[in-house]
């Protein structure tokens, strides 16, 4: 019994270090798509909205798909800072400007050049919500 258990111990340790191994070196998957909430604590519009991006991305399982989801928080002047700094490491400072400020909505962005595909608000429903971003993904991919 004792040999079998010093023989599969070292087998147990390759395989699980092969095991996460493998997953260490797995380069990041890239986004299609930026899903850019506009949001501030202080907003009705935001308080309706953010639960149906939830329910959306957790019914259609949106955060295993291509898309990487930003809360850009405009609450205060701090959290507006930490926000323009998020938007200059993204790349999309310049919709970060034209739209600092407003709040309640969130844009769905080419993550490759910026350009703004679609817009979500708190009017449509959370399948509303899940298609328009599947949807947005797959036109990027193709």
């Amino acid at each position: 019994m004792r040999k079998l258990i010093f023989l599969l111990i070292p087998i147990l340790f390759v395989a699980l270090s092969t095991v996460s191994h493998g997953e260490e070196n797995s380069p990041p998957a890239k986004p299609a798509v930026y899903g850019v909430l506009f949001y501030a604590d202080w907003c009705g519009s935001c308080k309706a909205l953010d639960p149906k991006v939830t329910q959306a991305r957790e019914a259609a399982k949106l955060d295993t798909q291509d898309v990487l989801f930003v809360t850009l928080d405009l609450t205060n002047d701090t959290t507006k800072h930490q926000a323009a700094m998020m938007a200059a490491a993204l790349g999309i400072s310049d919709v970060y400007e034209s739209n600092a400020g407003k709040t309640g909505f969130m844009l769905l962005l080419n993550a490759e050049n910026g350009e703004k595909l679609s817009q979500l608000t708190n009017k449509m429903e959370a399948s509303d919500i899940a298609t328009r971003i599947q949807e947005t993904v797959a036109s990027v991919k193709s």
